[in-house]
Order: C-alpha cells, then structure tokens, then sequence
C-alpha cells in the first residue's frame, strides 16, 4: 500500500536499475496448514557458499483468543486521509474468532466516509530488522476492496514517507487472481517503487512472506519465490531497508488502487488472518563467503568498524555502512572482515582491535566457529577470540574462551 505520496530490477538477486512498475501500496503516517503452534525453527534454506540460514521464531500472533492482543498490536481509528480510500478505521470492526483475526468492511457511515473497516499495527510494540516475516491469510473477492499485510520503517514520524522506506509483502485488489509485492523508498530524487506480482487463489488461505537480510528481500507466496530486491551496500540508495520495521495489517475500501466501483451487495465482508509470524536468521555451516553481513552482539547492539578512524565498539543500535562487513577468504580456513575497504584487526591481542588495515596478512585472519545456538565466533591468529566487551568499551582479541560477549549473531 502507498502513502498519501503520489520497482528493483530482480534477476534472481541482483538489481540492475531501476524500474518504476507496481503502482500499489498505500501508506498513511499518523495479511492450508492449519495447525496453530509455530515451529521453534521453521526451515533450512541453503544460501551461496555453503552458508545455510535456520530461521527461528521470535514473534508471533496466533490469534486464538476472543478480541485483539493490544500489547502487540495497535488498533487505529478514523479516515487515514491518503490515496482517496472511504474507509473510516475503528476497533468495532476487528475481532478474533475460530483461531482467525477477522477485519470486516462495512457499508456504514462514520466519520464522513460511507464504510469503516479496521487497521492494526505494531509501531511501538515490535519491530524487526531483517528475517522472515510471514502471514497465513484468507482475502475478500468484492470489487472496491483493498487488502494489505506490509510494513513501515520505525523511523517514519521523524524522516517522513518514503524516507522511512515500505514493505508491501501481500496487496490485493477487487476481485482479481493478482497479488502484489513492492517496495518503496527515496531513491535519491523522491519517490520510486519496484516491485512484481504473482498469481493464486486469494480467496483461500495461503502464506504471504518476506525473507529480508542486509543484502536482498525476497518475496513469497506459500514458499514460491516471485521477485528479489538488492539492497546491497545502499544500491540505488535503499539505505532505508538497514533499519527496523513494524507491521501492519489493514482492509481498505475504494482508493486509487481498487477504484471506486465498490460492489455495495456483497458487504459486508471480511480479510481472516491465521497468524503472522516473525523469525530470524541464524547462520550455520560454514562462512559466507561473498557476503556482506551484519554482527549482532550480546548486549543487542551491532559491531562497527567506525570507519576506522577509532578502536571497534559494538554499541550500536542499527546496522548502516559502518555496521557492514564483506567476508573474504583468506584462504587456509580462513576469513578476513573489510568495512568501507579497510579490513579488521585483531591487533595481535596487544591493543583495541580496529579496522584500517588496506591489505589482510596474520593479525587480519580469523577462524570462523558456530556455536549450537547459531552465533558465530571470531578467532584471531593469536589464538584468542574477538570479544565485544559487552559494548561498555572497545572491543579486544584477546579472550581465551568464548561465551556470550564473545559470541555475535549473523545478520539479525
């Protein structure tokens, strides 16, 4: 969904240009498993260089009570005022029945609009940056309908739409076959979007997802991949799509996207969600070779290189360039980490570990270990581990086992 404001080029991972395609989404500022318990792990996907991805879960909604869990979620109330939708939003609409979450639209009049309906999401509750973020839902058939399950930069009441960037994982509009996934951002000079879509039976249930990561998003229905974005190292200035988003899930009535030939006769109607589940990645196997990744410390908070004008710190609490590492093989087993093209040090475990040097020789090659849980380790050639400090001071290589500040988790 879009915003009152007024996509990546996919080839299965990398984004070429720019394309300006999929005119859906809508955005205000101010979703034929039926089992209802979520898998601690739900899947294995094997990547490129022998790096496999286990997603476990962190989040979720099951929405197996009577009325909306309001510590997770937001309900919102009124006209969102963008796209000429003729909804007005209120809490009376939305309801938990039979294991669903069910959002009914409504010939109704409040507010000044002609039909009401109900939005939730989690801004201030939950926030994800980076995972798997899914949805089992059944949609609305009726012409003037416009269901949603996307999400919004957290950032967005303090840098605006689309500065805060736009996830659209599930649109779909009247009575079509057609579901569509987009993204939306300030590509420098404004808006643009890019998107795809894909086919299925919307009016059965079926699990619209997202698997995002520092690098890509990828878009899915029931586990069938359909396009791929490059947010790789701020390409086409996709900068936004490094920081957290919340969730949102919303059945709109008219607008721009559906129009306005709303099939009266067939409201009221409903959207049913399952559940919404979120997970993250943890990295098992072997290194990825290749790939840009993120290192998340204990404390919670993301090693920076600090563009290696000072010692490392992780003290940071969202992941941009500086936060950003390409894995080299340095051969022999062994890894090397480069940030803005300088490469970490473990500085021989005499001093503060940094990242300035241009090349790689000993004290820049670690062994990269896998703990059980899924975070990883770093091992210097001195035999000693990176350690994080606990994010109260700069990080060393100078720990002699490894435990939890010694351990980091891989792109979460």
């Amino acid at each position: 969904m879009k915003k009152q404001f007024p996509g990546f080029l996919t080839v299965a991972g990398v984004v070429l240009a720019l394309g300006l395609m999929v005119t859906s989404c809508k955005k205000d500022i101010s979703s034929t498993n039926t089992s209802k318990t979520p898998e601690a792990v739900n899947m294995v996907k094997p990547m490129a260089n022998h790096k496999a991805v286990t997603y476990q879960l962190v989040w979720s909604d099951e929405f197996n009570g009577t009325s909306v869990d309001q510590t997770k979620w937001n309900i919102d109330n009124g006209n969102p005022g963008v796209n000429n939708e003729q909804e007005y939003y209120q809490a009376a609409n939305v309801t938990e029945t039979g294991g669903n979450l069910v959002i009914t639209a409504k010939q109704q009049s409040v507010g000044g609009q002609p039909y009401t309906s109900a939005k939730l999401e989690t801004s201030g509750k939950f926030s994800t940056q980076y995972g798997r973020i899914e949805a089992r839902i059944q949609l609305p058939m009726v012409n003037g309908t416009w269901p949603a399950f996307w999400m919004l930069g957290n950032n967005i009441s303090t840098v605006g739409w689309p500065n805060c960037g736009e996830i659209d994982i599930m649109e779909h509009v009247n009575t079509t076959n057609t579901i569509l996934g987009t993204m939306h951002w300030n590509g420098g000079n404004g808006h643009v979007q890019y998107g795809s879509s894909t086919t299925t039976t919307p009016g059965s249930f079926h699990v619209y997802a997202v698997e995002w990561d520092n690098n890509s998003i990828n878009w899915y229905v029931d586990n069938t991949l359909y396009v791929t974005g490059n947010i790789a190292n701020n390409i086409n200035n996709t900068g936004a799509f490094q920081l957290p988003f919340y969730l949102i899930l919303n059945l709109a009535i008219g607008g721009d996207l559906p129009g306005n030939n709303i099939d009266n006769g067939s409201l009221p109607t409903s959207m049913l969600v399952d559940y919404v589940r979120v997970y993250k990645g943890v990295t098992t196997g072997g290194p990825p070779i290749g790939q840009t990744i993120t290192l998340k410390g204990f404390n919670g908070d993301y090693v920076s290189s600090e563009d290696g004008t000072q010692a490392m710190t992780c003290t940071r609490t969202v992941a941009q360039g500086w936060e950003q590492f390409l894995v080299v093989d340095a051969g022999n087993g062994k890894i090397a980490l480069e940030s803005q093209g300088k490469y970490v040090s473990s500085e021989n475990g005499t001093m503060p570990i940094t990242c300035n040097r241009t090349t790689y020789g000993a004290w820049e090659e670690f062994t990269w270990g896998v703990n059980a849980d899924g975070t990883i380790t770093l091992q210097g050639n001195n035999g000693d581990y990176i350690s994080s400090e606990d994010g109260t001071q700069a990080m060393t290589c100078n720990r002699t086992t490894a435990s939890g500040w010694e351990s980091f988790g891989v792109n979460q």
